[in-house]
């Protein structure tokens, strides 16, 4: 498939400009004005891609000054790698997403602020598997049950 199709299918889906902030993002952290230059359209368009890819919990961001006195600017990064897989045949057309959290690697983490965000953010993963795993273990034990008065 072509890049001209694949670019036609994300534009009525209406989600080829998220895909590309996640390409970019993918490549290194960039503020809005960055992004809307490099995208060739307007800020509001992608501060409501960006809205939408927050919500989504794809992409976050941090304010960085410059300079001492000057005004802080937010730069935008990715939270989750995503990876779109693009079905098309006869019978199926679709997109699937995949989010891969990032590997920590020693030069990406930036400040001390930076790290208690991935310790948070691995925190909170760890609530979701425990929460899973109880949720597997209860129908473990209500299958044993099952066993037990089926088969004595």
């Amino acid at each position: 498939m072509s890049e001209d199709n694949i670019k036609q299918l994300f534009k009525i889906i209406g989600t080829y400009n998220r895909f590309r902030i996640v390409e970019i993002l993918c490549k290194k952290p960039l503020t809005m004005g960055d992004l809307a230059k490099i995208l060739n359209i307007s800020v509001p368009a992608v501060f409501k891609h960006l809205t939408a890819l927050q919500e989504m919990k794809i992409v976050s961001f941090r304010n960085i000054r410059e300079s001492e006195g000057g005004r802080p600017k937010k730069i935008y990064y990715l939270i989750q790698k995503v990876i779109a897989k693009v079905i098309l045949d006869d019978e199926i057309q679709a997109i699937e997403f995949y989010k891969i959290s990032p590997k920590i690697e020693r030069e990406a983490v930036n400040d001390k602020e930076d790290l208690e965000l991935r310790k948070t953010m691995l925190r909170i993963k760890l609530r979701r598997l425990e929460r899973k795993r109880l949720k597997i273990l209860k129908e473990f034990e209500r299958l044993n049950r099952l066993e037990n008065e089926l088969f004595g």
